[in-house]
């Protein structure tokens, strides 16, 4: 940073007060405390500038370098509230201001007052500005300005890269937002297919299984009842059987009895005639459960 010459003795007013600054020592002086009132960087924070010294060239340069930061000012103030809306009538009531702003500048701004300015241009090397007849300290205050103009240019590049990365961030989180969503779409309608495919193919799974399993239950069915009408015609055939059995083991029984009838009919008549042709026993005596009985034998 540029230093205050050593010989240099300034009046301005500083944040509404009227001050002196001294960078030497004069024999006789009383100084203020601190051999200075102010220092260096309490002068980059000076915004108005007034000195009943000035000539009228260099108050009218200096009126010259006020307007154009007060346009400047004016220019990114109003560019930030364009960015800050952020919407299409708000850039373009900023495009209009900023045409409306340079049409002013360029009609308020004279050949006379641009020769004047080119003396102390802020783009030029501080070298140039010895040969113009500045005062140190508009030297100073020149070269300064270039400073904070170079460091404002580097800002603003750097909040425009900084921008610029922002929106290239949010361009390409949007872009990968849509592909995702357009995979999410894709993949949610495979899975509905699929779904309604599954529940198609379990619905004809499930009519399938009833049919046969129907269709089982109608063999077995078909099956037992043939195996009961097979039981039920045994089981009447058995029956039959034993009926007959005993029906036949009746008659049997009855003939037997009746051929034993003839044969003890047949054997009491030859028992008869045989009696006929047989003597007559005597009487005689017996024990028959243990009492004397008598047996007369005809």
């Amino acid at each position: 940073m540029n230093t205050i010459p050593p010989v240099f003795t300034t009046n301005c007013f500083v944040h509404g007060q009227y001050v002196i600054h001294y960078n030497e020592r004069l024999p006789g002086v009383d100084y203020p405390h601190g051999y200075s009132s102010y220092v260096l960087s309490d002068l980059c924070e000076v915004e108005v500038y007034e000195s009943p010294d000035l000539s009228e060239d260099e108050w009218e340069r200096e009126e010259l370098r006020r307007n154009v930061e007060n346009e400047e000012k004016t220019i990114q103030q109003d560019r930030r509230t364009a960015r800050n809306r952020g919407s299409y009538k708000a850039r373009a009531s900023s495009a209009k201001s900023q045409d409306r702003v340079k049409f002013q500048r360029k009609n308020r701004i004279t050949a006379h007052q641009k020769d004047r300015l080119a003396d102390y241009d802020t783009t030029s090397g501080h070298s140039e500005n010895m040969d113009t007849g500045l005062s140190p300290w508009e030297q100073w205050l020149i070269q300064k300005t270039k400073e904070e103009r170079v460091k404002k240019q580097q800002m603003k590049k750097h909040k425009v890269e900084v921008r610029e990365q922002k929106e290239q961030k949010a361009k390409e989180r949007q872009q990968k937002e849509e592909k995702a969503e357009e995979k999410r779409s894709e993949w949610l309608k495979q899975k509905n297919y699929e779904e309604s495919l599954r529940k198609k193919l379990e619905k004809q799974r499930i009519q399938t299984e009833t049919e046969i399993k129907a269709q089982q239950n109608m063999i077995t069915k078909m099956k037992a009842e043939r195996k009961f009408e097979e039981w039920k015609e045994k089981k009447e055939m058995m029956e039959r059987e034993k009926k007959e059995q005993e029906l036949q083991k009746k008659r049997d029984i009855e003939l037997a009895e009746k051929c034993k009838k003839i044969k003890a009919q047949q054997k009491y008549e030859e028992w008869l005639r045989s009696a006929k042709d047989r003597p007559k026993s005597s009487q005689s005596f017996g024990y028959s459960g243990g009492k004397l009985t008598e047996i007369i034998h005809d």
